[in-house]
């Protein structure tokens, strides 16, 4: 069995409601969500309102299993929300504009947090303000050890501002990114081979790692030397990928394993959300 690690998930905390339910969203939750999931410790790192909203997300993240200690509450800004509704064949997003997780604070417990971190997982939504960014930045710098996974593909409707962008791949030890994040930090990336971009992107950061998870598409990870490609990437069950594949990594299996278990927890998550998956799942193949 693999040992225990402790997964982070920082940035934006939101409250996804769809038609028929409401659930926990957002980069900050979904990672320990599934951290917790595949038997880590994990823990959200975010800010909330003082609202109903709040108190709903806080009790599914402990019915959970998620570390909460670490969500700040907000006595001005609401906590973030995340409507989901369809139309036809078409599913439509729409966000807050201002929410609490763009008021992150310091905190002195995020330095400890930060010092036993495994791995920690940030996105581009959750550094729309500056305040947010500055105290993302001071946390990621923390944690030393720690692999840093930044994710280019949870933003809001297809906005991703390029400074931005590269001001968090400095801390950055692995990139994922679909073909419109890649054109951002590659203008005409795009058009170029994806083994090719990704040389581009992997010296761009001095990064480990690039991950390309374009919706449909087969997952694939680049480093400098190899390359490794797994099944078709489903976007509703991302955030289970990513942690996947750090469970995989942190356990030390090859890439090619690492991305088995994340397409075999990917089809769990859609066929039978909220159990855990069971055992024979978990193993190396």
């Amino acid at each position: 069995m693999a040992r225990q690690r402790t997964i982070v998930g920082l940035g934006e905390a939101l409250l996804a409601e769809h038609p028929d339910r409401e659930e926990p969203a957002g980069l900050a939750l979904l990672i320990p969500r599934y951290a917790v999931l595949l038997g880590h410790e994990g823990i959200a790192i975010s800010r909330l309102g003082q609202d109903p909203a709040a108190q709903e997300l806080i009790a599914q993240l402990r019915a959970l299993g998620v570390d909460v200690t670490h969500l700040q509450s907000d006595p001005d800004l609401a906590t973030g929300r995340r409507l989901v509704r369809t139309m036809g064949a078409e599913t439509f997003h729409s966000l807050d504009s201002e929410a609490a997780f763009d008021n992150l604070q310091w905190d002195f417990d995020l330095a400890d947090v930060a010092q036993r971190t495994d791995a920690v997982v940030y996105g581009a939504l959750a550094r729309r303000t500056g305040q947010a960014r500055s105290v993302s930045d001071r946390f990621l710098a923390e944690c030393k050890f720690a692999l840093r996974v930044f994710d280019l593909t949870n933003r809001p409707d297809n906005q991703l501002d390029r400074s931005r962008a590269m001001s968090g791949l400095k801390f950055a030890s692995t990139l994922v990114v679909d073909d419109f994040a890649r054109n951002v930090l590659l203008p005409g990336g795009v058009d170029k081979p994806q083994r090719e971009a990704a040389i581009e992107l992997l010296r761009l950061g001095n990064l480990t790692w690039v991950v390309i998870a374009q919706p449909g598409e087969p997952m694939v990870v680049h480093s400098a030397k190899s390359s490794w490609s797994g099944h078709a990437h489903r976007p509703e069950a991302h955030e289970a990928s990513i942690v996947a594949l750090l469970h995989g990594v942190l356990a030390g299996w090859d890439v090619q394993a690492a991305l088995g278990l994340a397409d075999r927890l990917a089809g769990h998550i859609l066929k039978h959300p909220g159990e855990p998956p069971p055992p024979e799942l978990l193993r190396q193949r």
